[in-house]
């Protein structure tokens, strides 16, 4: 059986090894709570930090889709600019052609009027027709018209024949001003032959003015047969 004193030093062991263990307890609980506390931190740190790659990494989601769409845009307004490039190539080649083809009639027509000056001095006088018109006045009445009309049938029947209109004033008047009026009676006989259909190259027009009276200026009938224009009908020689 233990004496006293040992059974005090037992029990002073004991308490001692409690108070120990109770100690040991408390700092492990501690360290736990300091690693637990420094793992949220870390852990609450990599979710910040994730958080931002995934922001950062939507952002560049982003800019490639919207890079993606303009690239599509690019695309579809290349490929409508080709449609267009391509459509105005083929006009253009429709309009080389229309050129060509008018390069070609004009060329002809060069070609035949050259021919016909050529053989304008060998040209055959055929009909002429005179056409008169009122004072001061260059605008066709109804007899000039059909006087004309005859003309027209005739070069309408017969398309080597070309006309020479050859206008005329009386000399009442500045001479500057009857030169320009003798024109435009040519000039209105002109157009009229061509509105019914006569090719302008056949038509040659000059204005004299008043000169070349075929009356006396010095009475009222001598005038009026001075204001017209004559008309001269040639056959060219081919």
């Amino acid at each position: 059986m233990p004496t006293p004193r040992l059974h005090l030093m037992l029990v002073a062991g004991a308490a001692l090894c409690l108070a120990g263990g109770c100690a040991t307890k408390s700092f492990v609980r501690e360290e736990i709570a300091k690693a637990e506390g420094r793992t949220g931190e870390s852990v609450g740190q990599l979710d910040q930090k994730l958080g931002q790659e995934r922001t950062r990494t939507d952002s560049l989601s982003g800019q490639v889709t919207e890079g993606r769409n303009r690239a599509e845009a690019a695309g579809t307004a290349a490929g409508q600019a080709a449609q267009r490039a391509d459509l105005a190539g083929q006009r253009a080649d429709q309009a080389a052609g229309v050129a060509d083809q008018a390069a070609a009639r004009a060329d002809q027509t060069d070609a035949r009027l050259t021919k016909l000056w050529a053989n304008r001095s060998k040209q055959n006088l055929g009909a002429t027709v005179t056409v008169r018109f009122a004072f001061d006045r260059w605008q066709l009445d109804d007899r000039a018209e059909t006087a004309l009309l005859d003309v027209i049938k005739t070069l309408e029947d017969n398309p080597n024949v070309v006309v020479d209109l050859e206008g005329y004033t009386d000399n009442v008047g500045q001479i500057a001003y009857n030169l320009t009026l003798s024109q435009r009676r040519v000039d209105a006989v002109r157009r009229y032959l061509v509105e019914k259909g006569v090719e302008l190259h056949r038509i040659q027009a000059i204005g004299f003015g008043d000169g070349r009276p075929v009356a006396d200026n010095k009475t009222k009938d001598g005038r009026d047969q001075n204001r017209r224009v004559v008309l001269k009908l040639f056959d060219p020689v081919e």
